[in-house]
């Protein structure tokens, strides 16, 4: 249900030339103290997320203006310190909560700062 609830709404505001929302997940391989190492990405696309401003009475220590949650599914866990793409704009996950009632991760919402 929490899928297709995403979807819908996904649907719903987005378009076809919509930019897509992906975790960008970037390892450094190899190097030395007087070398950089070579750095690899990889992106996963996360199908079902969504975008959501918060509200300004929100805002604290914690969330600052500008600050955006990201919800999506459990097909792709996100955690604190993961990169999120969404066009040309990169954001850092600051904070997840995630939603498990029982066992097993129904969503995940992160609270982003841009990059």
């Amino acid at each position: 249900k929490v899928k297709k609830g995403l979807a819908k709404a996904t649907a719903a505001t987005g378009s076809a030339t919509s930019d897509k929302v992906y975790l960008v997940k970037s390892v450094t391989v190899g190097g030395s103290p007087l070398a950089a190492g070579t750095t690899i990405s990889t992106t996963t696309l996360l199908t079902n997320a969504i975008f959501k401003s918060y509200d300004a009475k929100m805002f604290d220590s914690t969330i600052l203006a500008g600050d955006r949650m990201l919800v999506c599914d459990n097909v792709t866990a996100i955690k604190q310190g993961d990169t999120i793409q969404q066009g040309t704009s990169f954001y850092i996950v600051v904070a997840v909560d995630i939603k498990a009632p029982q066992s097993e991760v129904l969503a995940y919402i992160a609270q982003v700062r841009l990059k």
